[in-house]
């Protein structure tokens, strides 16, 4: 008598998360043209921010300061070569918390607007396990706390 082996499911990947509240908002613009081999355009808006909820595991990053840098790059005249980044990399460490996401210029245009006129409070930043406080962020989120946590009590 043969006997088929299952294959095990593999257990749903855990995912961390924390909360931060926007404290302050820093666009920066650069643009360079060095000849029509290199023309690049780069938009960055730094949010200053603190940590106002976490998962168990993040909790020694509770009230601590995070610089989230949403960017936005693409190379000129030619639109079809824009920067395709899906990037989120997460530094989550004792002595430096910081994140990069890469987001689409209409976005990142918009986002200091949205935020000084308070439509936007928080963020949410989900990812993957940390190791050695490095991590491969999985989502962004920016809303109001109020926002969110309503979200959550309805997916609940």
């Amino acid at each position: 008598m043969t006997t088929t082996r299952r294959k095990k499911k593999a257990a749903p990947k855990q995912v961390y998360s924390f909360k931060a509240e926007i404290k302050a908002t820093r666009p920066t613009y650069y643009l360079v043209d060095d000849g029509p081999e290199r023309r690049l355009d780069e938009t960055f808006v730094r949010l200053k921010c603190v940590i106002v909820e976490t998962s168990e595991t993040l909790e020694q990053h509770r009230g601590e300061e995070i610089e989230i840098r949403l960017a936005c790059e693409r190379y000129l005249p030619d639109v079809s070569q824009s920067a395709q980044r899906a990037q989120l990399s997460l530094i989550l460490r004792k002595n430096i918390r910081s994140m990069v996401a890469y987001l689409p210029p209409d976005a990142i245009w918009a986002l200091p607007g949205i935020i000084a006129a308070k439509a936007i409070t928080h963020v949410q930043v989900d990812c993957d396990e940390l190791y050695r406080g490095e991590g491969t962020g999985l989502s962004i989120y920016c809303s109001t706390l109020a926002e969110m946590h309503s979200l959550e009590a309805r997916a609940s």
